[in-house]
């Protein structure tokens, strides 16, 4: 007879992935009694202790439990799988995905995308979590997220890339500026403005590299990782910034207003595409739903975005 659940395993999951269960219960919006009892459970079932508990400091998966997290982890994903076949017979598919995905574009993209496919498909969850670049790799890499929705930004050779979209810088001005009616600006034409730097790690090289190509340093008057901080700084007239998500609401949440005017020349762009272990065996759920955002993600569309070459 089975002495403990699926249930009991993904909530040991979570806790080594989250290293307290504090984290975990946040992450996965269940009780902390409720993951401390299912890790007692198992550690009483399989005679082992799974963590090393640290006073106020979380607690660290023992040897042991290293192994028999890897395997559960390989238990769930198997159980996915088979909860999906089985909805294939029916011609109904099941299962769960978790999804990560870039922090300026996740407030943006995932809510319509992720929706809409759980619209079609009924039967199967989608958990959306996001960070920035570095978060998003090494999440995929402990198996925390399937796939991740992010730029092509410094890749390992073990993370495959599934290019979708082409997003071109732009400049981010308040609505009363004097070029906001401009159909184009250049770097040039902005050098003695102050400039709010989007502060996340490998974009904030990238954004500083467009100055640089033109031999321009950047007069940096603040500094953020948030998207809605950067767009209600540029729009009550902090300075002006450089974005490529484009929302489809030119208003930051205080409701000034705020104009998207391109860049002049050819400025390299970062190109929007789904991440994915090369090496990690895709559900049917993780093959749907990326072929889901080959369907959703183009050029002629993108979700929650106005079309940048409109």
């Amino acid at each position: 007879m089975m002495q403990f659940s699926l249930k009991q395993l993904s909530y040991f999951v979570a806790a080594g992935e989250a290293g307290s269960i504090l984290n975990a219960a946040e992450n996965i919006h269940v009780s902390q009694p409720s993951i401390s009892n299912a890790i007692t459970h198992l550690e009483d079932v399989f005679q082992l202790q799974l963590f090393i508990r640290h006073h106020a400091r979380g607690m660290s998966l023992t040897t042991a439990g290293s192994q028999v997290h890897e395997r559960a982890k390989m238990l769930l994903r198997d159980a996915n799988e088979l909860r999906s076949f089985a909805g294939k017979l029916s011609e109904q598919i099941f299962g769960s995905i978790n999804v990560g995905c870039f922090i300026p574009l996740a407030p943006i993209v995932t809510p319509e995308l992720c929706h809409a496919f759980m619209l079609d498909n009924q039967g199967v969850e989608v958990s959306v979590s996001e960070g920035d670049q570095i978060d998003l790799l090494n999440k995929l890499k402990k198996g925390s997220i399937d796939l991740a929705l992010t730029y092509d930004l410094q890749l390992d050779s073990d993370v495959n890339f599934t290019a979708l979209v082409e997003l071109k810088p732009y400049v981010l001005l308040p609505a009363d500026h004097g070029l906001a009616n401009k159909k184009t600006i250049s770097l040039t034409s902005l050098a003695d403005e102050k400039f709010i730097l989007l502060d996340l790690p490998l974009s904030d090289t990238y954004f500083m590299s467009l100055f640089a190509s033109h031999s321009l340093k950047p007069n940096i008057h603040a500094r953020t990782r948030h998207i809605e901080v950067q767009r209600a700084l540029v729009a009550q007239g902090y300075g002006f910034s450089l974005a490529n998500v484009r929302p489809l609401n030119q208003k930051s949440l205080d409701g000034s207003a705020l104009a998207y005017v391109p860049l002049s020349g050819s400025p390299p762009g970062l190109t929007l595409g789904i991440a994915t272990l090369a090496n990690a065996r895709k559900t049917m759920v993780v093959e749907l739903f990326n072929e889901f955002c080959c369907e959703q993600i183009s050029t002629d569309s993108i979700p929650g975005m106005i079309n940048f070459e409109s």
